[in-house]
């Protein structure tokens, strides 16, 4: 049985860059000098990374050019939960982590602890970038992948439901600066103006956990009217991304 018997449409479409092509945008103009990914699979998008980098996947499929132009790159065939409990990001780096990109497993609980493992070993200004929060209908963003009933206008796309994220955030964590940009296929979200020191996630955890169950497809309807959608076109050169960014 499917998380939403009745499909409900989020958001058309997304008409922007493809997601990739805007995270190079931002390894080109940011010049991050260290790198977090969670959920790197084939390496797409750890081969943009020309900087330390630290990348967390249980199941590596990597391309050969997936070390691009790093000096080094530390693989951990793991999840990201076990890589947190046994490894120090910071000092495997030798510095905070400069841009994060959490693309991990499609479950809320587990990203809102990636963010907050990652966040832990971030600076003030880093930033982090977070894959498949703005999906386009309720059943793609349904809890199981496996489910029988296919995506309403693309069969087969999984989100997950990691868009509860973003409402969970902007409730626990109203001073961070989040940005939601229309991203091709599932929309991207940048996150900064963090706060290394915050318990505030992790002291409300299973409160949050009992919200989840909570939201409902037409929560995240109601929430996506509201949220502002940024065109990608709107960070298209370096002048654009320093008003929102830098590192």
């Amino acid at each position: 049985m499917s998380d939403y018997p009745n499909p409900v449409d989020f958001i058309s479409g997304h008409t922007g860059l493809e997601y990739k092509e805007f995270l190079a945008r931002l390894h080109k103009f940011l010049k991050p000098r260290s790198y977090l990914e969670i959920g790197s699979r084939t390496g797409d998008s750890l081969s943009l990374a020309s900087c330390a980098s630290i990348a967390i996947d249980p199941d590596f499929n990597l391309a050969p050019n997936f070390m691009g132009l790093k000096q080094f790159c530390c693989l951990y065939r793991m999840t990201s939960d076990v890589f947190f409990s046994e490894h120090d990001a910071t000092a495997i780096l030798g510095r905070p982590i400069d841009l994060a990109f959490l693309d991990g497993l499609h479950l809320a609980e587990f990203l809102v602890r990636d963010f907050i493992n990652v966040e832990r070993h971030c600076k003030r200004n880093s930033v982090i970038a977070i894959h498949d929060c703005l999906p386009l209908d309720s059943q793609m963003a349904r809890r199981r992948e496996t489910d029988p009933n296919k995506g309403i206008r693309q069969p087969g796309w999984w989100t997950g439901d990691v868009w509860k994220v973003l409402i969970i955030l902007k409730k626990y964590r109203p001073s961070l600066r989040v940005y939601a940009l229309d991203a091709v296929q599932t929309g991207l979200v940048i996150v900064t103006c963090l706060d290394p020191e915050s318990t505030v996630l992790g002291d409300n955890y299973f409160n949050i956990t009992d919200e989840f169950r909570s939201l409902t497809s037409e929560s995240f309807a109601d929430f996506i009217s509201q949220l502002g959608i940024m065109p990608t076109s709107c960070m298209e050169t370096f002048e654009d991304v320093s008003q929102y960014f830098w590192l």
